[in-house]
This record gives structure tokens, sequence and C-alpha cells, in this order.
């Protein structure tokens, strides 16, 4: 009948095996990739691949067979498992799966489907050990039809299994090759360990490029939710435990694995979004011969800036064999949401050339010859003797997460504490995703504006009414300019109260809009004129999405641009930042409007290298890339225009930045007002004197970092 060969072995990942405890999978397909290399039919009869209900068999009528050879050169106690489905059958009629270990001279039965059980539709498992299969070169595995012309009959789900020659010394206690080939035994978070390599592991023989599809719609996450102040239904909470569609393009460079898209990506999921970051290839001789994989992913909140970190890891060949991926999620910097989430996905991967591999790849050595050198932050009390280290992980409460991240820059030198979980430290703390929240206050309108401004002197005189025609009606915005909404010293307010305005239950409804319209609806139409512009500080989100809107008409009316993409992303590209900053968050309607004062994601190296290169005049080609005079007030270095008092006499805000009066903590006898960025839920990025950049991610409500600037004064002293 000629069927041809068909091309890519896949994981069986329709029906969970059974395997013996120490086994490790040695060939695996479930045909799920609309392929079959390898099987090769014969007899009277079609033989081709069928798709029910998303799950895809082989179909094989009358008296046809196919068949595939598996070498189990190494392995013992070899078991072959199978599931098989009839449909039509008489009598004397069947549905076989077998397995020969002499060369087809004898057959034995793996499963077997009559008359009575042959519904069309329900796949019958089976498992046999077959005696001779043991370290063979050349094991038979064969699905047959035994009938007349309306037999019909489907095979699905093969999985070859056997113990590995031996269990390497220090061989991994969770996640194992059993596990991820079976699709049993990952009921609980393990440590994280357990992403990372295990003892003896070795560098890969082989390599991944191609993409990696996990079937999505086939998990639900096992989940442990420990904090959830949002008040959300029980759908909300349903779509929680889901995850969005997963197809993503790797490259491979050395051991690492490297996503060719880096930025938050979106997939119509309701709640979620992927952010993937460059994991690592090995091999570990428990595993058989397949090579093992790990990614760090995160699920970042759709339309919101909570980022959930979790580490993706799984089992591959070369020729496109995949264990089940295993996916935990045990850390976030998120006030308002906690939880562990673990898992165990189905998962193909379809090897073939990336189109754009030369380009990641350089572009990925380009950024990480750009990272600061790292070292951990124990080595700062053995370099300078004195130093508290307890002082640079502040104090955070008894019943609170440690911080998601913190380190202290000196002298060029990226001391990094641990990135800790709830389950053992992360495995990729450089590379762990992290929310901006209000530091894209500074780092983006503040930044941005200072950017234009160079481009364009003037504009940051421009009005808000001018450009924002939901603002027009009325007086309540005359006078206001884009430098007083950067200021939020608009007049236009409800309260004084520090952050009484952007504490209102209203606020919600700001937050929450997911177009432009409504957002800058609320934002001009909230508040009313209160004080005249430039006298009063008061707190508002809302008026740095107004600088945002009003850029982006002043932009449009210029010809063209975006006030992420076209003024600030570029100035992060120059300075070789991770790729995961170069997109934020935006509307979601025709406008996809950039939020501007909140919204980003991206590493430590690229906020610490963002605080130095602006500490140091943000030049670029030894040329300014900013307003000098607007960010000299901003990091209170022109006494002239020091920002206003803003919530309390030790502190001001100016051009996006905040400062803090530090001298007295320090000891100091003259003042010393220390710019900083500050971030929903306790996030800080403050730019000390002596160019030394520190920074902390929490989700604990912990803003004081003065006990770390003592720490660092210890360092270089700060007093001027």
């Amino acid at each position: 009948m000629g069927w041809p060969r068909i091309a890519a072995v896949a994981l069986a990942t329709t029906l969970a095996v059974a395997t013996p405890a120490l086994a490790a999978p040695i060939f695996m397909d479930d045909f799920q990739d609309g392929q079959a290399e390898g099987w090769g039919a014969a007899g009277v009869g079609d033989v081709r691949l069928t798709t029910y209900l998303g799950n895809v068999s082989l179909r094989f009528t009358r008296q046809a067979s196919a068949t595939a050879a598996v070498s189990t050169r190494g392995f013992s106690q070899v078991s072959v498992a199978a599931s098989l489905a009839g449909l039509s059958l008489g009598a004397d009629e069947a549905c076989v799966a077998e397995v020969s270990a002499n060369g087809g001279a004898t057959w034995g039965e793996i499963i077997s489907v009559r008359d009575g059980k042959d519904d069309g539709v329900t796949l019958v498992r089976g498992e046999l050990a077959p005696a001779g299969a043991d370290d063979i070169a050349r094991l038979l595995v064969r699905f047959r039809a035994q009938g007349g012309p309306d037999a019909q009959c489907w095979g699905d789900a093969v999985v070859v299994t056997g113990r590995p020659p031996q269990r390497a010394a220090g061989a991994r206690s969770a996640l194992g090759s059993e596990v991820l080939s079976s699709g049993v035994g990952f009921d609980k978070p393990v440590s994280l360990s357990a992403f990372a390599p295990a003892g003896g592991a070795t560098p890969a023989t082989g390599r991944f490029e191609g993409r990696l599809r996990l079937e999505t719609s086939k998990l639900r996450l096992g989940m442990t939710v420990l904090k959830d102040e949002t008040g959300a239904t029980k759908a909300v909470k349903a779509a929680r435990a889901t995850l969005p569609d997963f197809d993503f393009a790797l490259v491979q460079d050395g051991d690492v694995l490297i996503p060719t898209r880096r930025t938050p990506v979106g997939g119509g999921h309701s709640e979620w979004e992927w952010i993937l970051g460059p994991g690592r290839v090995w091999q570990e001789t428990a595993d058989g011969g397949w090579l093992r994989a790990a990614l760090p992913v995160a699920l970042m909140e759709r339309n919101a800036n909570c980022i959930h970190n979790g580490v993706l890891t799984f089992l591959f060949r070369p020729d496109g064999a995949t264990s089940r991926a295993a996916l935990e999620v045990a850390s976030e910097t998120c006030a308002y949401l906690k939880f562990d989430a673990w898992g165990l996905a189905p998962a193909r991967y379809s090897p073939g050339p990336v189109a754009d591999r030369d380009a990641v790849i350089a572009a990925y050595r380009a950024e990480v010859a750009s990272r600061l050198p790292v070292r951990p932050v124990a080595e700062l009390a053995m370099r300078y003797p004195g130093v508290s280290l307890a002082g640079l992980d502040l104090v955070t409460p008894a019943d609170a997460d440690p911080p998601t991240a913190y380190g202290l820059v000196v002298d060029g030198v990226h001391y990094a504490g641990p990135c800790q979980t709830r389950h053992g430290d992360y495995p990729f703390c450089e590379v762990l995703a992290l929310p901006s929240y209000s530091t894209a206050k500074s780092i983006v309108a503040g930044v941005g504006l200072m950017r234009l401004e160079a481009l364009t002197p003037g504009v940051s005189n421009a009005l808000i009414r001018d450009h924002v025609p939901a603002c027009a009606a009325g007086d309540s915005w005359a006078g206001v300019t884009l430098t007083h909404a950067l200021d939020m010293t608009t007049g236009v307010y409800g309260s004084t109260v520090p952050e009484g305005d952007e504490s209102a239950l209203s606020i919600s409804t700001f937050f929450n809009a997911e177009s432009h319209a409504a957002k800058v609806a609320y934002a001009c139409g909230k508040y009313r004129r209160r004080a005249e512009p430039g006298t009063t500080f008061v707190y508002h989100t809302t008026d740095t999405y107004l600088l945002g809107a009003a850029v982006a008409e002043v932009l449009r009316r210029d010809g063209g641009g975006d006030l992420y993409d076209s003024v600030v992303a570029p100035l992060w590209r120059d300075l070789d930042l991770s790729p995961t900053i170069l997109e934020t968050r935006r509307t979601h309607d025709a406008i996809r409007q950039p939020f501007a004062g909140w919204g980003l994601a991206y590493h430590a190296d690229d906020i610490v290298r963002i605080a130095g290169w602006l500490d140091s005049g943000a030049r670029l080609d030894d040329r300014p890339m900013l307003d000098e005079g607007m960010l000299s007030a901003a990091l209170q270095r022109d006494p002239t225009r020091p920002g206003l008092q803003a919530d309390g006499p030790n502190y001001r805000y100016k051009g996006g930045f905040w400062a803090r009066r530090l001298g007295v903590k320090l000891g100091c006898e003259a003042p010393v007002w220390t710019p900083f960025m500050s971030g929903y839920g306790g996030i800080s990025v403050a730019i000390l004197p002596g160019a030394m950049t520190f920074y902390y991610f929490g989700d604990s409500a912990v803003f004081d970092w003065g006990p770390a600037a003592v720490e660092a004064d210890k360092i270089k002293r700060m007093c001027p």
C-alpha cells in the first residue's frame, strides 16, 4: 500500500503511564505533533493519523499494521505500554498492540480490543514487560488490525521505559525522569533545586532548537492560595488555575537555552501573560540518555503589574521526543495575591531552524557582556568589615514573605542577595522577572519627558488640555503643563491626605479599565481644581497617565512615534539591557496607550544599570541623552529646583523621582537629599552618594530603606 514513514517522535501524553520507581523513558510517541517518524506500515488496509476531540491517534484498518523499532541498549527491566480503541469488529476480529524482542519471530500482546469493547472512542491501556527486551538493539513495537472490510483500530500513547544502567551519585530526589515521563508523582510543590542540575550533571550532548509547545488546555494547576485580597469571583479564581497558550521558539548557545521572545506575551487568557527568560540545558545519567532543560517563567497579571515567578523543566531528545513539562510557581512580587502552583503539562518539541537564531544569540551575548559583575551579598561583609547584612535585607514582618530580590552596587560590582521563595532559592536569580510598579514613573514618564525635552526643547511646558481632549472641558486643567503632571503638582485633586486619592475605592475604576477612553475619562474628570498648578503635591498615578497621553498626541502631531517604543526603549537598547524591559503595559484597544506610571517588567541588572546611568549623567557616546536641567533637578542636584514636600518633611518629589533627607540618620552636619524610585507593595531603588545603588523588591509594605543606607555609609561615607 506504500504508506510513507512520517516525521518526528513526541511524548506519549494522552494517558498517564504507571512506570517502575526507577524507570526512565526510552521511547515515547503519542502522535500529537501530527507526525510519526519511524513507524512503517504493511498489510492490507489503511494506516494514517486521525484526530478526535483534539487527540491525535494512529488509525489502522482491516489487516494493516504499523511497526516501530526501539533500541534498549543499556537498559534493564524494560516495559512497553500502549493504548488501543476499536470500531466495527466482528466476533473473531481484534485490534492488537504487541511487542517482539526477537526480530518478529514471536510476539507478546500488550493489549487488545475485541468485539463488545469496540465503541470507537474509549482508549484501553495495557502494559507488558517482555522477556528478552533488556539491552537489545532492536525491540519491535507493533499495532495490528485483524479484521474484515469494516474493522477500524486506533493506537496511541506508546511508552517504552527501562532502568538506566546506573544511577548517578547524588541523583535527584524530585522530578526524576520517571515523574516527567509518567505524569505521576508531582502532587505538591518541591524544592526549586529540582529545576537545577543534580549532582553529576554533565554538558548536554545534543542541542535544542525549534518550538516548544505545552498543551495547557490539558492542565489544571494544583494551587494553594496563601493570600487573596482581590475580591475575585469564582470564575476568575478558576481561571487563575489555568494557563495561557504556550508556544515559543528557543535556541541554544552553549548550555544556555534562549527564548526568542522575552517580553510579556498575551494570548487571550483572561488572567495571565507569560514572561520567559534564558534557562539551561544539561544531561544527567539517571535520565537514560535524554537531555534535561529548565526555563525561568513568570505569570504576569493581564492589565496589571503583579508577577508570579516560576520555573519549567522537561526532558527532550534532539529528534523531537519530549517528556511532560513540570511547572512550579513559588514566589511573587504581589501584595494582594499569593499562591503556590504546580503541574505537569503535555509538551511537544518541534525541532527545526529558527530564522533569527544568530541575532538572538548575538543579542543575548551582548546583554550578558554588559551586565554588572555579580557577587553574593555575603561578600560585602568580608570585603568591608563592619557591614551588617541584616541592614541590607531590611526587616520583614514575621508573618510576611522575604524580599523577592535585593542588593547593593558598589564600585561597579553588583552584590546580590538570594532570590528567596517559599521552596528554596530561585535557580535563575539573575534573570528573575521583577515588576516596575511606580518605578516606571521615574524611568518611563520621567526619563521619557527628559528625553523628549532634549530632542524638542520647550515641550515639557506644553499644556495637558491642549493635547488631551478629555481634559479640555471646564477650567480644572487650565495652565497645567506636562511638567506639572510629571511632578504631580497639577492642583487637580480630591484630598491632600497622603495617598488619599490613590487609595480611594474609586481608583479601581481607573486601574481596572482596559480602554484608553475609560482611563483618560477618569483621570481628567474625577477631581477638580483646588490649587494653582505647581504649588501642591498630591500623589496621582492618573497624572502620570495623562502625561503619557499628552506625549502621545505631541508625537502624533510631529509625525508619529510612541512614548515608550520611540522615546524610551531605544535608550535601553543602546545600554544593552535585557529584552524583557523593551515592552510595557498598554491599554487593550486600538490606541494601545502606554501606562507610563506602572506596567514594566525587568531584571535587577536592568534597574541598577539604569540608576547608575542616570547617576553619571545619562550619557551615551559622551553625549547627554536627557535634558540636563530636568535630570539635575530630579536627582536633587539643583538647589534652586528641589521639588515640593511630599508626604512629610523628609521627602520630596520631582521629575518622577522621590528624594529622602538622610543627613540626620547618617549623622551628617549638612542635609543629604537622596533620590530614589518607589513602587507599590515594597519596592525601592535608591541612588546613593558615592555611585552606589541599593534596591529592594518585596510585597510586605517594607519601604524604609534607611537601614541599608546606614550600612552603605560604612562602605563610602555619604556626608558632603
